[in-house]
């Protein structure tokens, strides 16, 4: 027994004391409580624990042993035996040791799996997303509950100073409640924290802990702290959303009482989340500022206004396909011609989109006025044409269907010429079919061969002009001739 107490044969004096003095500090308490135990009882006793060596040295020893009576049944001592087992217990130790490093490296991993699904689902919700409002939307309903109980999103629109906000948060009711307090407390810019600070700033606030003494400390009136009491806001990230130094607005995560606790980790991936939605704002918007200039260059391309042909009823339908920025290839015009009476119609295709087609266009449309302002047949005008888009220098091409209307007579007469552009359709008394004689692709020839056809038009008549755009669609629009 000494010599597992680390003691030289005949070094224990016997005492009590000295025996606990041997014991290690950590494991004194319990081993003595279990001895009190036994004695209480009268009973048995089984410890475990480390001793001190005097070298320092610390050694496990497990002990069993029960008090001894005497003839009236009082205690006057205790009898057991002991056992080293500082090998086993050091195993046992390592081998908690190991599984408790496996078990780190699982949650980390799992911490690290969450993350990335996360930031999937946030770029999923952005690819979701049109809008700058479908970003604010997707972003803050895909935040939660992942990376709080709360996330409000704040977005400058227009260079105001005052963002427009969406709000997510697991209780629905709570999402109006944050509604109502935004309308009873307008946005400050100047305000000293929170979502004002880091969009004047760009600098993450972080607020891992809200204590009852911080808020306490905060520069703020009864009511806004019976808020933050109500609100249950216990942790709290707000970051900036930004792209190359212009701050677009702020995202804030909120987690109450009732959940986590922000991490370190948490702000990281609050901060890539923000990156992500900056650049998808950034994209949207010039997304959007390359669509209107499209648009405008687009509109010029097209005729203002339409005049009115006696006689005729005149409809247009211009349908720019999808949401591209590029400028649309398909033109249409129609213009008074100088003899009274006459008009001139046109609806042309250019190869392809973009700048070098809005070129095109602008070519076409003034060549075909000017040739038909000069008086020339429908043959001569699509030749002009042809001529100039030879001309210019265009590696493409285009086709063109040009009529005139004559008013004159007592029906309404139509001279029509094509330069590879699908027929126009008649719809007469014996149903519809499609007009004149088939031309010449425009642009990739030095001759052409047009051959316009006339057609008198009655009463009741249709005629439509109209471009592979309406007959190219698939399904639902899927129109034929």
């Amino acid at each position: 027994l000494e010599a597992q107490f680390g003691l030289s044969p005949g070094g224990f004096d016997g005492s009590f004391d000295t025996y606990v003095s041997l014991l290690h500090p950590n494991d004194r308490d319990d081993v003595l409580r279990n001895v009190a135990e036994a004695v209480e009882s009268k009973g048995i006793y089984r410890v475990e624990h480390r001793v001190v060596w005097p070298d320092g040295s610390v050694h496990w020893i497990a002990g069993a042993g029960g008090v001894t009576l005497d003839e009236h049944g009082a205690v006057t001592g205790t009898v057991g035996c002991t056992m080293d087992v500082t090998d086993r217990v050091e195993q046992e130790i390592e081998r908690q040791r190991l599984a408790d490093v496996a078990a780190r490296a699982a949650d980390s991993e799992r911490l690290q799996r969450e993350r990335l699904e996360f930031l999937a689902a946030i770029n999923e919700a952005l690819n979701a997303s049109s809008s700058i409002r479908d970003v604010m939307v997707n972003v803050a309903r895909r935040a939660v509950p992942r990376l709080g109980d709360w996330c409000t999103i704040h977005v400058l629109v227009d260079g105001s100073s005052v963002p427009d906000v969406e709000v997510a948060h697991v209780d629905p009711s709570m999402v109006r409640y944050a509604r109502e307090l935004r309308d009873r407390y307008p946005f400050d810019p100047e305000a000293p924290n929170g979502v004002p600070a880091v969009i004047r700033s760009g600098v993450t606030e972080f607020y891992p802990e809200i204590s009852d003494d911080l808020i306490a400390s905060m520069d703020l009136d009864d009511h806004a702290r019976e808020i933050i009491a109500e609100l249950d806001v216990r942790s709290a990230i707000t970051v900036a959303i930004k792209k190359r130094g212009t701050i677009l607005g702020a995202l804030r995560f909120v987690a109450t009482a009732a959940s986590r606790r922000y991490t370190g980790d948490d702000v990281a991936l609050a901060e890539t989340v923000a990156g992500r939605v900056a650049s998808s704002i950034e994209n949207l918007r010039l997304h959007e500022r390359e669509r209107e200039i499209a648009f405008t260059l687009q509109r010029s391309l097209l005729p203002a206004s339409l005049p009115e042909v006696p006689g005729v009823d005149i409809a247009v339908r211009y349908w720019p396909h999808g949401q591209a920025n590029d400028v649309g290839g398909d033109f249409y015009d129609l213009f008074e011609l100088e003899e009274n009476g006459h008009f001139a119609v046109v609806m042309g295709d250019v190869c392809g989109t973009g700048p070098g087609a809005a070129a095109l266009t602008g070519l076409a449309r003034h060549t075909i006025r000017d040739s038909a302002w000069h008086g020339d047949t429908p043959a001569d005008v699509l030749v002009a044409l042809n001529r100039a888009v030879r001309r210019s220098g265009n590696e493409t091409f285009l086709t063109c269907a040009y009529a005139t209307i004559d008013t004159t007579d007592e029906s309404v007469n139509l001279t029509v010429a094509y330069g590879g552009h699908p027929l126009a359709i008649h719809v007469g008394p014996d149903g519809p079919s499609g007009r004149g004689i088939a031309g010449t692709l425009l642009g990739p020839f030095d001759h052409i061969d047009v051959r316009p056809t006339k057609v008198a038009l009655a009463t009741g008549d249709v005629v439509v002009f109209h471009t592979d755009g309406a007959t190219d669609l698939p399904a639902p629009y899927d129109l034929d001739d």
